[in-house]
């Protein structure tokens, strides 16, 4: 064990921070909060820094590296997301990532395997995303029972009802994404399904194909596939789907659109022998595999300017430092995470997957002066993000050097 002597550093915490961290992150015991901002996160920081050893690292060695973490977070430079903050080293069993996806399987077993994963994840902090694009359409014959399948959109319905009896424990209301293919013969019902506004729970996208949106372009018929006999079963015009797509979001914000097929063929999947994407994380910006979850953490980039507000300048080596030790921090946080089956523990585990974003973009811009519309900001945004991704993705290399 890591000796349990805090480092001396303090933050500067405002009082709108306080209170958050009180009503969600910090320890309490018989409703009473037990805990400082810096012990949080110096309980995560030794926490997480524990998965050093798990490489050989001596005792020392993981304290230098829990020290480094901590400093990291007390100075405000970068934070992990709230099921790490919330669940690390707290002995609670529960889990660390925010992002999962789930399978959804077409037999009822299947499917009710996924509510209960679901609701475990929920109430550990995390969110979940699931394809119903394999579930048969309804009114499909079920030749086990002789009976009519009820469609993809009943069993978002149950997974809604679930989520809202979970209530992720009081800390976070659990979020969700269905997805369903644009050629799955129930795809009309799916883009209404929230106009009566009984589905509160669930972000809804629709997975456009390269088909689909040709069809659209050209203003041509396009294919409804039964995804239980591969049959195609009736054709719709693609300009009028788009048409009831862009109605449902202007009256209720949903549905999105995921390009499913650009996913797959870009980056955003960079496992593609492994599996092809099906869905995305409850904000969308994640696409994983079934089963696989994804750990995120921000950079405060106002941080790194140093000098006067509006004549500021970067200082892009305490960048690069920080950015290698979140990435370090973000691949411990695999290894320490308890994650809740043991699918989704080797999937993770085989592929890695992190997510280092940024958060203070408006103060940046503030302390160097720059606009916030202006044609310079974009540059920039253009150039931290290529500074971030590149040296992200250097680091990654050195830990799989590092790390076998």
């Amino acid at each position: 064990m890591l000796p349990e002597t805090r480092p001396p550093k303090v933050g500067k915490w405002t009082v709108p921070a306080l209170r958050v961290l009180r009503e969600r992150y910090l320890t309490r015991k018989d409703g009473v909060v037990v805990e400082t901002p810096e012990e949080m996160c110096w309980r995560v920081a030794q926490s997480i820094a524990a998965g050093e050893a798990r490489y050989g690292r001596s005792p020392a060695a993981v304290r230098q590296v829990a020290e480094a973490f901590y400093d990291m977070m007390v100075d405000g430079y970068f934070l992990p997301n709230s099921p790490t903050l919330m669940n690390a080293g707290k002995g609670n069993g529960l889990q660390y990532s925010a992002c999962y996806v789930l399978p959804v399987g077409d037999s009822m077993e299947e499917i009710f395997d996924s509510v209960k994963a679901a609701a475990i994840i929920h109430k550990s902090g995390g969110g979940t995303g699931f394809a119903f694009s394999r579930l048969r359409p309804k009114d499909d014959l079920v030749a086990s029972t002789g009976g009519r399948a009820s469609g993809p959109v009943s069993f978002l319905r149950v997974f809604n009802a679930a989520t809202e009896a979970v209530k992720q424990g009081g800390t976070r209301r659990g979020a969700n994404m269905g997805i369903l293919r644009v050629d799955h013969p129930d795809i009309l019902e799916f883009i209404e399904c929230k106009l009566d506004g009984g589905i509160t729970n669930f972000n809804i996208s629709v997975a456009a194909t390269d088909a689909f949106m040709q069809a659209l372009e050209k203003g041509e018929d396009y294919d409804l596939i039964n995804p239980h006999t591969g049959r195609v079963v009736q054709r719709l015009s693609a300009r009028e789907v788009f048409s009831r797509i862009v109605t449902a979001a202007w009256r209720t914000g949903d549905p999105g659109m995921v390009f499913i097929d650009r996913i797959n063929a870009s980056p955003a999947n960079p496992t593609p022998e492994l599996g092809q994407i099906e869905a995305t994380n409850p904000c969308g910006e994640q696409p994983l595999l079934p089963n696989e979850a994804c750990n995120l953490g921000s950079l405060n980039v106002a941080k790194f300017v140093r000098g006067q507000d509006g004549e500021g300048s970067i200082d892009w080596d305490e960048m690069e430092r920080v950015v290698r030790l979140a990435v370090r921090f973000l691949d411990d946080v695999i290894e320490m995470n308890p994650y809740p089956l043991p699918e989704i523990d080797a999937t993770v585990k085989a592929n890695r997957r992190i997510g280092l974003g940024v958060m203070g973009w408006a103060d940046f811009l503030f302390r160097l002066g720059i606009p916030y519309d202006s044609g310079e900001a974009i540059a920039l945004a253009d150039r931290l993000m290529a500074f971030i991704k590149e040296k992200s993705h250097d680091q990654s290399a050195r830990l799989a050097e590092e790390r076998g």
